[in-house]
């Protein structure tokens, strides 16, 4: 399973917040984008639960994170 997490971020914690979350478990890439969002992180796992997982008990401890908004990937049959 796949989500995409749009996270807003405290000023000046930018740097300190992507070096942070790059080396967390299930996170496979993380970019600073413009818009009202700062970053994007991938996040892989076996499934919904693991997302989970990572986005409560591992972005929403970090230092600097003020909202995350997860995006699960679905397919369409």
């Amino acid at each position: 399973m796949e989500a995409f997490v749009l996270i807003k971020v405290e000023p000046g914690k930018l740097r300190q917040v992507l070096e942070k979350i790059s080396g967390m478990r299930a996170v496979s890439e993380v970019y600073c984008v413009t818009g009202p969002d700062d970053i994007i992180a991938v996040l892989d796992s076996e499934d919904a639960r693991g997302i989970s997982e990572v986005v409560i008990s591992g972005l929403h401890g970090v230092e600097g994170i003020k909202a995350t908004n997860t995006r699960m990937v679905v397919e369409i049959p």
